[in-house]
């Protein structure tokens, strides 16, 4: 049957990954010097702490900066929020002692807030008095084991699945829209017509997919939709493949959505401050079942408190099984919290891999059914397996409806696998592709009105990735950064495209060598586009574009820790950032640094149409591109030939002269 071998196919290219993924980390971890892992994104070192505070939930907050000493900002390389991190105190006699484990709640360039346990705490002031600190980022296996786990699940169905919105992903169900005229008296009136079209196919038909380009409006689309839904009384689960994809959505229900009504399930590290309001793991904790609970606890701490001085065994067994008796009303009452919380919420959040809680699933001891509606959003960005997990862990209750939200034109999953290209295709196949594989068009509904870039920034990707069919709003069209209030009105900024062509022997690429040892594909540097970069970023600032308008990409590690040593000196306030750290974002000015040059025309990251195209598309008025566009043309890529002969024809190009930026 198709759902075992889909099943048995994903088991084994998921265990091919997180093998390839336990070997490349444990390899990293166990052969490298701190300073190469530095390299390699996976530690920061050079840390002090600052601050030690309790947060809501139990949790405790560490908060550190960059040890005064070494007088530089935090290099965080690949860490992000949600992270599992060790925290390392450096011995000077001996190996480097771990001291605590915890999740990463907060990380910039300044500060990194670390959460852990309150029952971790005590290990945490010996953090005030070390020398030196590290972390070092750990595996974390929960996904696979959650994916390996829905898998099994998928395979022991005896038949195909009676739910349509699985046999749709199975591709064993007919598709029929329905298309009715709904009168629907929309929340946001000024949504446009592709908008308002996406939300009435969704509404009406099992199944649909909203294709959300650049700037379109796909969150507040989904937003509008969901608003919908909840007015007409459906529960409805709110899926993502990351914590900042659903926190997203969650963010602005906020504001319209009461109470209790809307729940966030995830640990409060991982949840972005202004959602806190809705985590589960907090209101349980902090409402009037809360201050029970406490009580207990207490009752619990001052008893273990007590048994110090009991001296009789007798006593002391008695004193044990009163605290097992308070050990068990506490799990009951905590059971019945969550359980009331969940039961009484009309809208659930949480990531893919979350919506295989043990408290959520455990939720139908009581109900037969809990949602409605599942809406998945930024589907591109994951795996298959990961979209089957609210499917199998709620599917059988009788969801009714599957809304998918994405752009198969951007950042897809993220796969270690190199060496194996059946499994990269395999893993890299996303529910998004395959629906339209399979049905075509018949439930896509594309957005096609962008709100973010001047119609030029925009018109190279609408061509090419998009059919031409994108539309920019009046409202942007035109705009450029001399609108800005205050900005001069002059050569650098008038023009929506610009580009520095970097071909010759004043630009050439580098590999940094220290990680080479173990085979890890070295990153690559382009030191003079950096000070090409550090130039741009002069003019725009010398014509009154304040820093934090402007944003720099560059798909390179190195560069971008390059980029930031030398533009941070003196702009502060500038972001600069690789091309996943601005997926979903935009500034008013982007820099895009593309670093390769070298006779052999060899461009790496650069064959990545759907990265590049996340770069390209993050600008609202200027899009300044750096790189050598004769490396580019003689690639062969197909796709970056056509970028450059069509960069030639609709951008500012400009030859730079080292010696200019360099006096």
């Amino acid at each position: 049957m198709h759902h075992k071998a889909l099943a048995d196919k994903l088991l084994s290219c998921i265990a091919h990954e997180r093998k390839e993924d336990v070997e490349l980390t444990s390899a990293l971890l166990q052969e490298l010097p701190l300073n190469k892992l530095v390299s390699a994104g996976l530690a920061i070192k050079n840390l002090q702490l600052e601050s030690i505070r309790t947060g809501l939930g139990g949790k405790v907050y560490l908060t550190f900066i960059s040890d005064a000493t070494f007088d530089t900002e935090i290099s965080r390389g690949d860490a992000s929020v949600g992270d599992i991190v060790k925290i390392y105190v450096s011995k000077t006699k001996s190996k480097d002692e771990a001291v605590l484990e915890g999740v990463v709640f907060k990380c910039t360039d300044k500060q990194i807030v670390v959460s852990i346990e309150e029952a971790e705490e005590k290990n945490a002031p010996i953090l005030y008095s070390a020398n030196k600190i590290h972390m070092i980022k750990t595996l974390n296996t929960i996904t696979y084991n959650r994916m390996e786990s829905t898998m099994r699940k998928l395979a022991e169905f005896s038949d195909t699945p009676s739910n349509p919105i699985m046999q749709y992903l199975l591709c064993e169900r007919q598709f029929v829209a329905h298309n009715d005229r709904l009168d629907i008296k929309f929340y946001n009136e000024s949504l446009n017509d592709s908008q308002k079209e996406a939300i009435k196919f969704a509404v009406q038909n099992e199944i649909s997919i909203i294709h959300g380009p650049p700037g379109t409006g796909k969150t507040h689309t989904l937003v509008e939709l969901i608003k919908l839904l909840y007015e007409k009384g459906e529960r409805i689960l709110i899926c993502g493949p990351s914590n900042i994809s659903v926190d997203t959505i969650l963010e602005r229900l906020s504001k319209v959505v009461p109470g209790n009504d809307l729940l966030r399930i995830g640990h409060p590290a991982r949840l972005l401050s202004s959602t806190l309001d809705h985590s589960l793991d907090i209101l349980s904790k902090t409402g009037d079942g809360g201050a029970i609970i406490k009580d207990i606890r207490n009752e619990i701490n001052q008893t273990i408190l007590q048994m110090k001085k009991i001296k009789s065994s007798r006593d002391r067994k008695k004193a044990w099984q009163e605290i097992s008796t308070l050990r068990k009303e506490l799990r009951q009452k905590e059971r019945k919290i969550i359980k009331d919380l969940i039961i009484s919420a009309k809208i659930i959040v949480c990531t893919l891999h979350g919506s295989s809680s043990y408290n959520l699933c455990n939720i139908y001891e009581n109900i037969p059914k809990l949602f409605d509606t599942l809406i998945i959003d930024e589907v591109s960005q994951s795996l298959e397996a990961q979209c089957w997990i609210p499917l199998i862990s709620h599917g059988q209750s009788n969801i009714s409806k599957l809304v998918v939200a994405g752009d198969n034109k951007q950042l897809p999953p993220t796969i270690k696998t190199e060496n194996d290209e059946r499994v990269k295709q395999v893993l890299s196949t996303t529910i998004f592709d395959k629906l339209e594989k399979k049905y075509g068009d018949k439930f896509k509904k594309l957005l096609n009105v962008q709100y973010r870039m001047n119609e030029k920034i925009m018109e190279f990707s609408s061509n090419e990735l998009y059919g031409g069919k994108l539309i920019a709003a009046e409202s942007v069209a035109n705009q450029t950064l001399a609108d800005l209030p205050g900005v001069e009105v002059n050569d650098e900024t008038t023009p929506p495209l610009i580009w520095y062509d970097t071909q010759g022997d004043d630009f050439p690429e580098r590999s940094e060598d220290e990680i080479n040892e173990l085979n890890i594909a070295s990153s690559k540097f382009n030191e003079n586009e950096a000070y090409l970069v550090f130039h741009h970023i002069s003019l725009l600032i010398n014509s009154n574009i304040p820093q934090e308008a402007i944003g720099v990409i560059s798909p390179y590690n190195a560069q971008v820790t390059l980029i930031k040593k030398l533009v941070h000196a003196k702009y502060s306030m500038v972001e600069v950032s690789s091309v996943d750290g601005f997926q979903g974002r935009e500034k008013e000015c982007i820099i895009l640094s593309l670093v390769r040059s070298n006779d052999r025309f060899e461009v790496g990251f650069l064959k990545d149409e759907r990265r590049l195209n996340v770069a390209m598309t993050r600008p609202k008025k200027q899009l300044c591109i750096i790189g050598n566009m004769e490396t580019l043309e003689r690639s062969k890529i197909p796709y970056l030939c056509k970028w450059v002969k069509w960069s030639e024809e609709n951008s500012e190009v400009r030859y730079p002269d080292l010696s200019d930026m360099l006096c």
